[in-house]
This record gives C-alpha cells, sequence and structure tokens, in this order.
C-alpha cells in the first residue's frame, strides 16, 4: 500500500511539473518586417543626418514622427550626442551613426526615402551618407546608393522604389522629391 501511494504521487508530481513548463513554442513573438531601410554616415563625424521616408499613402516617417502607417523609425541618430547609453554596469558605447527604418508591411505603390543634414557639426567639406534597402523576407540587397551632403538643411533623394500587389520591388529610381517643406520640418 505504501508503494502503490508512493508511486501515485511520483507519477502526480512527474505529471504537475510537466504542466507547470509552458511549451517554447507558445512564448515566440513573431516579429514582422517587410523592408529595412538603413542610413549610415562616417562614424568620426559629429553630423545629426536624418531620415525620411514617404509611402505611398503620403504617411512620412522621421524623428518628429516615429510610427506613421506601417513603418518606423528605429533609431534617430543624432551623431555623437546619443552614442552612450548609462547602465548599472556602467556606459555603454555604439559609436555607428546609423538610422533604420523598418516597414511592417508592403502597401502597392512608390515610397521615397531621403536623406537630410538636420545639423552640420564637423568641419568635414563633406558628408557622404549611404542607404541601403533590403528585403527582409527572404532576405537580399535590394539597392545601396549614396548621397553627398554639406550644408545644414540639404536635403538629398537617395532613392524611390515602387513595390507590387505582392510586396515585390519592381522599379528603383533617384528621381529628386523634397519631403522638407521650405518653411522648415514638418509637424
Amino acid at each position: 500500500l505504501l508503494f502503490n501511494t508512493l508511486l501515485c504521487f511520483a507519477a502526480l508530481f512527474a505529471l504537475s511539473f510537466i504542466l507547470i513548463n509552458p511549451s517554447k513554442k507558445d512564448n515566440n513573438v513573431k516579429m514582422k518586417a517587410e523592408f529595412m531601410i538603413t542610413v549610415t554616415w562616417p562614424k568620426d563625424l559629429d553630423d545629426d543626418v536624418d531620415m525620411y521616408v514617404e509611402d505611398p499613402q503620403g504617411n512620412l516617417v522621421a524623428f518628429m514622427r516615429r510610427e506613421e502607417g506601417l513603418m518606423h523609425l528605429d533609431r534617430d541618430d543624432l551623431g555623437h550626442r546619443n552614442d552612450t547609453v548609462q547602465t548599472e554596469w556602467g556606459p555603454i558605447e555604439f559609436k555607428d551613426n546609423r538610422e533604420i527604418v523598418t516597414i511592417r508591411g508592403t502597401i502597392k505603390g512608390e515610397y521615397v526615402v531621403n536623406v537630410h543634414m538636420y545639423m552640420k557639426r564637423s568641419k568635414a567639406a563633406e558628408v557622404p551618407v549611404t542607404t541601403q534597402l533590403a528585403k527582409v523576407n527572404p532576405y537580399s540587397t535590394i539597392t545601396i546608393k549614396e548621397v553627398v551632403l554639406r550644408l545644414t538643411g540639404d536635403e538629398g533623394t537617395a532613392f524611390r522604389f515602387t513595390v507590387n500587389a505582392e510586396g515585390d520591388v519592381i522599379d528603383v529610381n533617384q528621381l529628386e522629391k523634397a519631403l522638407i517643406p521650405l518653411e522648415g520640418i514638418p509637424l
């Protein structure tokens, strides 16, 4: 009788231990992104370069609007101003000058990607700004373009790309389009 009771407790303990441990499949968070647009400029320069992305519906994402439509600005890089983050274990430095916009779903039509010299702080005459468009699912690099910015306020179109209904890029061009009005930064 004691042996059967002990066997019953052991079986119940094993069963409860299995039920307490949640399945790892249930805890997976599905991150969805269709496109990633990355802007980089030399890490030794303290210039503040901003990226502006307009979708086919006219939504505009930039530092003042981090989320619009299906687009999201993941990081607004200010040059050297936000390279160091204080943690309880000490400072962590991220010296790369990089801004990233993710597009979480696709809308048929043309997207415009511009770069803008928000604040010129370095003494460099020219700042080469590299913009890359990558398709995430499956991963492939669509295009990489360089725009040279010289003065505070300079704006240039890195590229425009057109997406079809299936989410494939069918055209890339560099036709200029201003996204910042002449009177200043849009609110």
